[in-house]
């Protein structure tokens, strides 16, 4: 029952890093995603998007769309099937585009069940 934790530095341009972390590996459906943005961002990049993949077993995909106020993730396997669990959510009108940004996503049993911006969740769009 060992964990799984993998940090990428700058993955993409805007991104300070992002992280993995999955608390049991035989249980890859349930975890955290971390997407910590530099400063600015959110007001030079849009959208912004960071993943993380396994094929064919694991993908994550979140996709930070500052202009409509939305953040889409996606969740499933890498093996060309559908998203297993598909959420969209609302970014806060007062969120501040030029400071840095953490963006968590929370999952279990293959599903997406929140998102926390800088420590706050986030509604679902709708």
């Amino acid at each position: 029952m060992a964990e799984i934790k993998n940090r990428e530095e700058r993955p993409l341009p805007g991104i300070e890093y992002s992280e993995i972390f999955i608390p049991d590996e035989n249980d890859i459906g349930t975890g955290t995603f971390t997407t910590v943005l530099e400063q600015k961002a959110l007001a030079k990049i849009n959208p912004i998007m960071s993943s993380i993949i396994n094929a064919p077993e694991f993908q994550l995909i979140v996709n930070i769309n500052s202009a409509e106020e939305e953040t889409t993730v996606l969740l499933g396997k890498a093996d060309n099937t559908p998203a297993v669990s598909r959420k969209v959510f609302t970014i806060p009108e007062d969120t501040k585009i030029h400071e840095p940004h953490n963006f968590k996503v929370f999952f279990s049993g293959w599903n997406i069940t929140a998102l926390e911006l800088d420590g706050n969740a986030l509604e679902a769009a709708g």
